[in-house]
């Protein structure tokens, strides 16, 4: 009987290794795609910029596809608790589009929008400026994470088909 369940508890683990396999090879054929990504020269763009360079491995010397994105922000006032000063949100927006650097063709572009984050409000003018340029930073990385995803997405169903 013991013998039975270790060939049962055996072919149960090759049929599951067995179908897994297969999806591990289309994953690594997705990481050898090499992106290469172009911004503007502007400081929050070269820190996405940064960011996405991190997440991709780009390896190889000519890239598969550009990546060309750009990052803008805008800040609104909002109402507070207690009549005090009111809070600044600022939310970031990144527009991209992917190219394909074989045949030249605009694989997907749109737009990535981050959620909105809070800033001070001091009565300090260079508190509420480090602090702007740290959510800055925070929204851009943020960004980089979401537009990763949304590349990786792209790229998955253009090797499925």
């Amino acid at each position: 009987m013991f013998l039975i369940k270790k060939i049962v508890t055996f072919l149960l683990l090759t049929t599951f290794f067995a179908c897994s396999t297969e999806n591990i090879i289309k994953i690594n054929s997705i990481n050898h795609k090499s992106i290469s990504i172009e911004t503007p020269n502007n400081r929050y763009n070269i820190l996405l910029k940064e960011y996405l360079k991190r997440k991709f491995n780009n390896e190889k010397l000519k890239a598969d596809f550009v990546l060309k994105a750009d990052i803008s922000f805008t800040s609104n006032k909002t109402l507070s608790l207690g009549n005090s000063k009111a809070l600044n949100t600022t939310t970031g927006v990144t527009k991209y589009s992917l190219i394909d650097n074989n045949s030249n063709l605009l694989v997907k572009s749109g737009s990535i929008k981050t959620f909105p984050a809070l800033g001070s409000s001091s009565n300090s003018l260079y508190s509420n400026e480090r602090s702007l340029d740290h959510i800055k930073e925070r929204l851009s990385q943020s960004s980089a994470n979401k537009l990763y995803l949304q590349i990786n997405i792209i790229l998955r169903k253009l090797i499925e088909n």
